[in-house]
């Protein structure tokens, strides 16, 4: 356990020591945490492999690939891929953003940035709002990929743009949280940290909601970007929040998931998860879906915490699970994907697609 608890700091580090003196860091060395889609009974997904995969979500059967296996590979994939109407978008490793029809697979365009692209997406109004490691945040067309704007913040941003009442709140490395107009992409405010964001904030109502490095959980004026609580945990917060019924739920580096109160930011309670937490929770029909860097998902009572199943994968769960008609749909490193019962854990099926021949 300790093993992969190192690993998962040691990319972080080395992947941040490289960007730091000015260098690219190789793909090699970056294991690609693949995330998963689902949405019309078909798993869409990615993976360090390079491709995109369609699966019947039913039995993890391949429907379609992109690029197909007689084409070179993009770069590793580590955003879950974005639905909208009938096109599928997925940033690359590469530095590109690709638009595919999700019916068949097929390319419809692609953008490039300076950068590679580790967050999914964000839709709104028929513009794509897009993070890359450049530094920057591109508004897009969604239909033809053509740019709007762009906004240039300091560092890298690795976590998806959140879009709410017509303005873009952007987490980047340089320890800020930008609110942006999503028209025209000037800078509203900006909130300082004492540490990097890399996981996406939330907005819900008048308040958004973001974890950083410097171990806080922070609840921000959505207008203003003024604090109106802040709660410290034990480590690095690299998860995005998830608000629900007046709740954050969000997990820590410390191994811990908390439940705080969305007013005040007093804890109602945390639960001690096996392993580093690295994303936000799932959440359905009052049950929390929580992995962690040591392959293990803990599905919880969301009013107390209290633990109903737990499954142990072979890898680390470094994403979101989605919870989809009754399935738990998880992807761990080396790009094997779970579907679970939800009410029990029970594996149902698994597939690493990019093995399949």
């Amino acid at each position: 356990m300790k093993t992969l608890h190192a690993k998962v700091i040691l990319i972080f580090v080395l992947v941040t020591l490289v960007a730091a003196l000015g260098g690219c860091a190789p793909t090699a060395t970056v294991p690609a945490w693949s995330s998963v889609t689902v949405a019309g009974g078909i798993v869409y997904t990615g993976g360090q492999a390079g491709r995109v995969y369609a699966l019947d979500a039913t039995n993890g059967v391949e429907i379609w690939q992109y690029p197909p296996s007689s084409e070179k590979a993009v770069g590793p994939l580590y955003a879950a891929p974005v639905l909208l109407e009938d096109t599928l978008y997925i940033g690359s490793h590469d530095n590109n953003l690709y638009a595919l029809d999700a019916n068949t697979g097929s390319l419809r365009w692609k953008f490039s940035t300076n950068g590679y692209i580790l967050a999914e997406v964000s839709v709104s109004d028929g513009l794509l709002y897009l993070a890359s490691s450049d530094h920057k945040i591109y508004a897009l067309e969604a239909k033809s990929g053509l740019k709007k704007w762009e906004f240039a913040t300091r560092n890298w941003v690795w976590a998806r743009p959140v879009v709410a009442n017509d303005r873009v709140y952007v987490a980047s490395f340089d320890h800020r949280l930008y609110c942006l107009d999503a028209i025209t992409g000037q800078k509203l405010w900006d909130f300082q940290a004492g540490g990097a964001f890399a996981g996406s904030p939330v907005v819900a109502g008048d308040t958004v909601y973001c974890g950083a490095f410097d171990g806080k959980v922070y609840a921000l004026e959505a207008s203003s970007g003024t604090v109106r609580w802040q709660f410290q945990t034990g480590h690095w917060v690299w998860a995005g929040p998830l608000v629900m019924e007046k709740v954050v739920y969000v997990g820590s580096l410390d191994r811990r998931l908390y439940a705080l109160d969305a007013v005040t930011g007093a804890k109602f309670w945390d639960f001690a998860a096996d392993g580093l937490i690295r994303a936000t929770p799932a959440y359905a029909n009052g049950l929390l879906y929580v992995g962690t860097d040591s392959g293990v998902l803990h599905a919880l009572d969301a009013s107390t915490g209290q633990q109903k199943w737990v499954f142990k994968a072979d890898q680390a769960m470094l994403t979101s699970p989605v919870v989809y008609d009754g399935t738990v749909y998880v992807s761990v490193l080396g790009d094997m994907i779970y579907a679970l019962d939800a009410e029990t854990g029970v594996q149902r099926w698994s597939v690493t697609p990019s093995k399949r021949k």
